[in-house]
């Protein structure tokens, strides 16, 4: 698009029109890729001058989460080129990275030196400021394995053309308000996230994935109780046709794991297969046109009535993915049963959230389920920080 005001900041060889690009069937005009954080500062404030709303992207592996944007069209701003900056410190075991580092490329990097992060690695194309904007639960995580709560610095671009820092690169750093876990899971609507410090983790000594087969969902649940008291460290159980599949993981000393993985029984799984199995739940579309995905988060005691209660609405075959130790349940079900699973939601206090829907889909409902009575606060928060909706307007709880 020649004389685009974007072209001033990164050059007109990286402000580009979008060829039939769209999210959710919003589409995108312009395609804008700036290469440093001041960049990404500059055209926050641009798009705030021009009043062109914009999307985030990098590896663009969860852009089609969230709500259906509140635009006619939409800018998208790609943090592809901030993917440079990586500096790993195993001593301090920190990590400090661009928003476009590949998870991947953390996850290697770290792993040479006994260390891992818990940034999710299942979502192809993933990227680190995608997946702390975003704050999905991973995979097969332990019950006390949260993103959120290892994340200890950000950098963070503003509509106001302001780059902010907030944390810092020790555990213990926070003086006042926490602003690091605020913008964990926001969606991209108060801010751009440029760059993240993260803490890591030791790698265990041993480690074994294990996995059993049941008749059904109930006898594999009761399964997992035990197993949990056993120290399984990540728990999966997922339908195989007519049956059911149970996979963990044991984690510690050679032969503390031993010992365990004795005591609880079940066939050794490949590496490679675990992995498997958790890149498939994350990628699979839905089994049927019309269905959606959602994932139920609750109280691990209350897993085994979602699941039930999710067979009696949608059919047993609607259960994709059970994490027992974190009260997660993702499932695949009918458009119209959206209303029922919302209200039943509401009324136990479950969290719900669609992950796959078109945009047609979205265009009548909150892909985040009823709204929490923070609402009004969350609503103010976004007045303060991107008053002139921006930032995915639309995008994130009750259209916010």
């Amino acid at each position: 698009m020649a004389g685009d005001p974007f072209e001033a900041i990164v050059g007109a060889d990286y402000c580009q029109p979008a060829e039939r690009e769209n999210v959710d069937g919003v589409p995108i005009t312009t395609i804008v890729r700036p290469h440093t954080a001041r960049e990404v500062a500059a055209c926050l404030l641009e798009a705030r001058k021009g009043g062109r709303p914009l999307v985030v992207r990098a590896g663009g592996s969860k852009l089609g989460w969230g709500n259906r944007a509140d635009a006619e069209a939409l800018v998208c701003l790609d943090l592809g080129r901030l993917a440079q900056g990586l500096e790993l410190d195993p001593d301090e075991g920190i990590v400090t990275a661009q928003a476009g580092v590949a998870v991947d490329t953390i996850a290697s990097a770290a792993a040479e030196h006994g260390k891992r992060s818990l940034l999710c690695t299942h979502y192809p194309e993933a990227t680190v400021g995608g997946t702390i904007a975003v704050d999905p639960v991973g995979l097969g995580v332990a019950p006390d394995w949260r993103l959120r709560d290892d994340v200890l610095g950000l950098q963070v671009a503003h509509p106001n053309g302001e780059l902010e820092r907030c944390g810092g690169k020790v555990v213990k750093n926070v003086t006042g308000f926490d602003l690091v876990r605020l913008y964990c899971g926001s969606f991209g609507t108060l801010g751009v996230i440029t760059e993240a410090t993260l803490r890591l983790r030791p790698l265990p000594a041993a480690q074994r994935f294990l996995g059993r087969e049941y008749e059904t969902t109930e006898l594999a649940l009761a399964a997992a109780r035990e197993l949990q008291r056993l120290g399984a460290c990540a728990l999966l159980l997922r339908p195989a046709g007519q049956r059911v599949r149970l996979f963990w993981v044991l984690e510690g000393s050679e032969a503390d794991v031993a010992r365990r993985a004795e005591s609880g029984g079940g066939a050794p799984v490949a590496t490679s297969d675990w992995a498997d199995v958790c890149e498939e739940a994350a990628d699979l579309a839905p089994h049927a046109e019309d269905d959606v995905r959602i994932r139920v988060s609750a109280r691990t005691s209350d897993v085994p009535t979602i699941c039930q209660e999710l067979a009696d609405l949608a059919g047993a075959a609607s259960l994709r993915l059970v994490q027992p130790l974190v009260g997660v349940v993702l499932a695949d079900v009918p458009y119209t049963r959206l209303t029922q699973i919302f209200t039943r939601a509401q009324e136990q206090r479950w969290l719900v959230f669609l992950e796959r829907a078109t945009g047609e889909q979205k265009r009548n409902i909150d892909v985040f389920g009823p709204s929490p009575d923070a609402l009004p606060l969350m609503r103010a928060l976004k007045a303060r920080f991107d008053p002139e909706r921006v930032l995915a307007p639309g995008r994130f709880i009750g259209g916010i």
